[in-house]
């Protein structure tokens, strides 16, 4: 429980640092993003894939589990472990240089994933959302050496893209979604609006451009 609220008011700490006005708007914004965060973002995109994009939905779903348990469960046991080791200001990872090592951690663990699932013969929705997120890390990762770009705002893109390309109503509620979720990193001022566009624009960028490769647009 200590635990817990010093990494709670650390959080706090460094969003009045950046400039965050505290009160009812700042805590909405922090339930948004905590609802809508990188990890559950990440499954659901998976499991739009497995229930949606693969023609049998037992096999499908098959798969999914499979593939969050390998894109999913890995950086987020290694990120935990290093926030408790003290290695990141806060959850947010609000520094920017702190962030590197997990670009690099999630790119080694998303090209070991598609190798695997190429190996394995997984269909081909699920390699091309793999391979889309391999692309959306380097770029990513590649930016943040200079500037900080969102990753909730990338990792909701990607949902909101996926969820798209094979339901209407659900690509449209997640896009609206997208705006409550730009709207909630910069009310915590930990991103600009720049950030957050840049965010959803690239993540749409490297799913589009993976489903085109794999013919499946």
């Amino acid at each position: 429980m200590d635990e817990v609220m010093t990494q709670q008011h650390d959080l706090t700490a460094e969003a009045l640092r950046r400039g965050a006005v505290p009160g009812r708007g700042y805590a909405v914004a922090r339930t948004i993003s905590q609802v809508l965060h990188p990890v559950i973002l990440s499954v659901a995109s998976i499991f739009v894939v497995g229930l949606l994009g693969v023609e049998s939905r037992l096999s499908g779903l098959l798969w999914a589990l499979a593939c969050t348990f390998m894109q999913v469960v890995p950086p987020t046991v290694f990120f935990t472990i290093r926030l408790r080791q003290g290695a990141y200001t806060d959850d947010d990872v609000s520094v920017r240089s702190q962030r590197n090592e997990l670009y690099l951690f999630g790119l080694g663990n998303v090209v070991v994933g598609t190798g695997l699932l190429a190996a394995f013969g997984a269909p081909a929705p699920f390699i091309a959302l793999f391979v889309g997120a391999a692309g959306l890390n380097v770029v990513a990762w590649l930016i943040n050496l200079s500037w900080k770009i969102s990753v909730h705002a990338a990792s909701m893109g990607s949902a909101a893209t996926v969820a798209s390309l094979y339901s209407e109503v659900l690509g449209l509620l997640l896009w609206l979604c997208a705006i409550a979720l730009g709207w909630a990193r910069v009310r915590t001022r930990n991103h600009t609006p720049a950030q957050v566009a840049a965010g959803l624009a690239l993540a749409s960028a490297c799913v589009l451009g993976a489903f085109w490769g794999f013919g499946l647009l």
